[in-house]
């Protein structure tokens, strides 16, 4: 019996036919646009360019003005002080876009969630402080 050949498929396009290699080096011209797409992310700076432009376009914020918060706020969350394993979030104004400072995800939602007013925060923290006091 005859076994059946089935090309090797390219990782990054599942084509075939596709060597991932730059067919006209003058061009940088790769042989699909999916392996072109991917060569430029790769030469940007992948993750970090795309957090980078993410940063400009959101915050207005530099890599080095976000690495800058970071080293002031030693790694931590600014609410609880937590040093979360992923990235903290940058905090905002929503209605005027002022950068305040950075938090882990859970303070993030949670001043999310309560619609960045002081007011419902107290009125939740007295909630909580209520009834820590009946349970104990």
């Amino acid at each position: 019996m005859q076994e059946a050949l089935t090309p090797e498929l390219n990782p990054q396009c599942g084509n075939p036919e596709c060597s991932n290699t730059i067919t006209d080096p003058k061009r940088r011209k790769f042989c699909c646009r999916t392996c072109t797409n991917r060569a430029n992310y790769l030469r940007r700076g992948g993750k970090e360019y795309i957090y980078a432009v993410f940063l400009d376009k959101r915050y207005g914020l530099t890599m080095e003005a976000y690495q800058a918060l970071v080293a002031d706020h030693a790694g931590r969350c600014a609410i609880c002080n937590d040093a979360p394993e992923q990235r903290l979030h940058i905090d905002h104004d929503h209605k005027s876009g002022v950068v305040r400072g950075l938090l882990c995800r859970g303070c993030n939602h949670a001043l999310g969630n309560a619609l960045d007013d002081p007011a419902r925060l107290r009125a939740m923290a007295d909630y909580l402080e209520r009834h820590q006091q009946s349970a104990a």
